[in-house]
């Protein structure tokens, strides 16, 4: 990584915030908007086993994606896995179009997806959300992370309002109900219906009505209204009430479970072994840090 860019240390954002558990609760949202992508949806389809094992995927690729925050001296090697692991999903659209998911506009969207979760996560389950000003902070250091793929920077939008209309023009404009966006919602729709490796049957058997309804919950819950609208999700002011007491009932909560439970395993062996400012300094770092446009080219 280059001088001119955040550190991946104590006193980033990133580090100082994104191993936090609350973002798996975006899972699902972030999950259906990437399969919503044209052509990564079909390189889903095509080249993985996703609906037999959705959370082992999740579960393993999220701490890897986390390592390039996390690893230190050996991020840029993480980072180089992560985008290797891509080399080889490759084929057709239904079109007869090509498509590759290192096309960089198909690999800059699912970094987008991650990029959000950093300050979705705070808007909808910390006690206080980010400011504007915090949040084009956090993009500035999305920028660095893409920066570790080695992919080109003409895909990437320059400052955090540049993102924001990038981000809604996608999501009005581009991402469709793919089959594996598809899939993705019969799976929460009818969760329990699908075994689960790491629970005994007879245990699924009873959790898996209302374990599946609250992960349904809360993915419509955090959809967009319009996508919301597309899958034809009802959503009443009770829908919402329940929602938001949840929201709250974690954002209050949250900061008194320990921190083995609130922080993923990475991030805290990065805690332990270069330490950590706390969220507070980096924030008062972020707001003194001068301002870099980052034109694409």
């Amino acid at each position: 990584m280059s001088t001119d860019v955040p550190r991946f240390g104590p006193g980033s954002l990133l580090y100082e915030t994104y191993g936090d558990r609350r973002g798996y609760l975006l899972a699902p949202l972030e999950g259906l908007l990437q399969l919503m992508y044209p052509s990564l949806g079909k390189g889903v389809q095509q080249h993985s086993d996703f609906f037999n094992e959705p959370w082992e995927r999740l579960f393993r690729s999220v701490p890897q994606i986390q390592g390039m925050i996390y690893d230190g001296p050996d991020a840029p090697h993480t980072a180089a896995q992560v985008r290797d692991f891509h080399k080889d999903i490759k084929g057709t659209m239904d079109d007869g179009e090509r498509y590759h998911a290192l096309d960089p506009h198909t690999y800059f969207w699912a970094h987008a997806t991650f990029i959000d979760t950093a300050w979705r996560a705070r808007d909808l389950f910390a006690q206080r959300p980010y400011t504007h000003d915090e949040k084009a902070a956090v993009y500035e250091e999305g920028i660095a992370w893409w920066q570790m793929y080695g992919m080109s920077m003409r895909v990437v939008p320059p400052t955090y309002d540049d993102f924001v209309e990038y981000w809604n023009h996608t999501i009005d404009n581009v991402l469709e109900p793919t089959p594996s966006a598809r899939g993705l919602i019969d799976y929460f729709d009818s969760a329990g219906d699908m075994p689960q490796p790491w629970i005994p049957q007879a245990l699924w058997r009873i959790l898996a009505p209302s374990v599946s309804e609250a992960w349904r919950q809360l993915l419509v819950g955090t959809l967009p209204p319009q996508l919301r609208d597309l899958y034809g999700y009802r959503w009443t002011r009770a829908n919402q009430l329940a929602f938001d007491t949840f929201r709250q009932a974690v954002a209050r909560t949250w900061p008194l479970l320990p921190e083995s439970v609130r922080v993923m395993p990475r991030a805290r062996a990065a805690y332990r072994r270069e330490g950590r400012t706390g969220l507070r300094v980096a924030l008062e770092r972020a707001s003194t840090r001068p301002r870099q446009l980052r034109a694409a080219g």
